[in-house]
């Protein structure tokens, strides 16, 4: 047991001091990020020590759950090949142009119009869309000259709060959710009310803090980016409308998400593959998209639940459990509850953190659903605290690097009081809604 203490908590630390002090290592010419070397020694040796146990940690790959790592992974993968296909094509280009118009160079309006595009974009699919809306912000910000940074820590602070807005928005909602059996409608009257709050107090917040910034007029980019490629644009619309509708009507449905999203992907995949054979195409639009995806994320997600696992085998979570449930006032225990979720993950990104906290949420006999409404508000806005809180975060950084527009640890940092703001109102509209 106290070897697990040891190898978790020193990989945990590791990690996080890696994204400061020592973000990526160089090999043979090539960079590669520490993050993900670090949880995966780290759950190797875990395995390694707790070899008797292997089969209880590695039961969480074949669960049929939505929270399975594998199913967490394809699903990521495979809604960024839909956006990456797209963006070879020449999409975001042409959107960032054609929207850099709207407003007349007032970025007030500007800002107004992508918030609650992007607010209603999150509700109607999850905050995973981060992958798609990313580059067209970044392309409209280089189209018509503007500073990127409000309207990309706008993107990534309203896909992270929003994302509570339903139990089908985030994949932490439906495992916690369904962990206490908290029905679509019950989950609608209690944190649907919150979120809608949250998405107006937030609003204000971002142009007070980007005022200065927004006030300054923009000249917009009137000469049209052209399409690379028709017929191949249609198709990347299909899969991404197709996508886009079913990932709405999953829980209708009843299809998991990993498999709309992966079903689209494969369809892109197969079709463009196909025609630039026939016609005789440049195989980039399909060679770039598969070379760039975050494949960093498989081994990190996988290392983490593994770090987690063991962790749910030691005694540690039913005593975290048993001292929460020794607090007798139920609106400090929601704030118990939501502050040291936030904060695990943090630590551990917030799927795994959603695993965790169900266990502990287990071992102090709960009857106060209001805690477990607290750790669902938690895994999302986490997020807005520092981006290793989510996976959505983390893609968010690398879609800004790989578009030029590094965002470092240190800025991101400087707005986790907005999001630790959010986070505390949420806890409270909970107690009284």
């Amino acid at each position: 047991m106290i070897s697990t203490f040891i190898i978790s908590a020193l990989t945990i630390l590791l990690m996080t001091l890696s994204f400061f002090l020592f973000p990526q290592i160089k090999i043979k010419n090539k960079k590669f990020d520490t993050y993900w070397m670090i949880t995966l020694l780290g759950a190797i040796l875990i395995l390694l020590t707790h070899f008797n146990e292997d089969a209880t940690i590695l039961k969480l790959f074949i669960e049929n759950n939505s929270t399975n790592p594998l199913k967490i992974i394809a699903l990521f993968l495979s809604l960024t090949f839909i956006s990456k296909f797209l963006d070879a094509v020449g999409l975001f280009d042409y959107l960032a142009t054609r929207v850099s118009a709207i407003g007349k160079g007032n970025q007030f309006i500007l800002f107004t119009v992508f918030y609650f595009l992007i607010s209603f974009l999150t509700i109607a699919t999850n905050n995973d869309i981060i992958i798609i809306v990313t580059p067209i912000i970044i392309y409209f910000a280089r189209a018509c000259k503007a500073k990127a940074l409000p309207y990309l820590m706008m993107v990534c602070f309203v896909l992270n709060t929003l994302s509570t807005t339903f139990l089908t928005t985030n994949v932490s909602n439906l495992y916690l959710g369904s962990f206490y059996n908290i029905t679509y409608f019950d989950y609608f009257k209690k944190l649907t009310p919150v979120t809608l709050i949250l998405m107006v107090i937030l609003y204000f917040l971002l142009i007070l803090v980007f005022y200065k910034d927004l006030k300054v007029k923009i000249t917009p980019n009137v000469n049209k980016e052209p399409i690379k490629d028709k017929f191949l644009l249609i198709i990347g619309l299909v899969a991404l409308g197709g996508t886009t509708l079913l990932l709405i009507l999953s829980n209708v449905i009843n299809i998991e998400m990993y498999l709309i999203t992966l079903g689209f992907a494969l369809f892109d995949l197969v079709i463009a593959t196909s025609y630039c054979l026939i016609k005789k195409k440049d195989q980039i639009y399909i060679t770039k998209p598969l070379k760039t995806l975050p494949y960093e994320f498989i081994p990190f997600l996988t290392s983490m639940f593994i770090i987690i696992s063991a962790l749910n085998e030691t005694p540690l979570l039913t005593e975290i459990g048993n001292l929460f449930s020794h607090i007798e006032n139920e609106n400090l225990q929601v704030f118990t509850y939501g502050i040291t979720s936030a904060l695990s993950a943090n630590l551990v990104n917030n799927v795994p953190m959603a695993l965790l906290f169900s266990d502990i949420l287990k071992a102090s006999n709960t009857t106060n659903l209001n805690n477990v409404y607290a750790c669902i508000l938690a895994s999302n806005v986490c997020a807005l605290i520092t981006p290793c809180g989510a996976l959505s975060s983390l893609m968010f950084m690398r879609i800004c690097k790989e578009n030029g527009e590094k965002i470092s640890y240190l800025t991101y940092l400087k707005y986790a009081p907005l999001g630790i703001i959010l986070l505390l109102i949420g806890l409270g509209l909970i107690c009284i809604i």
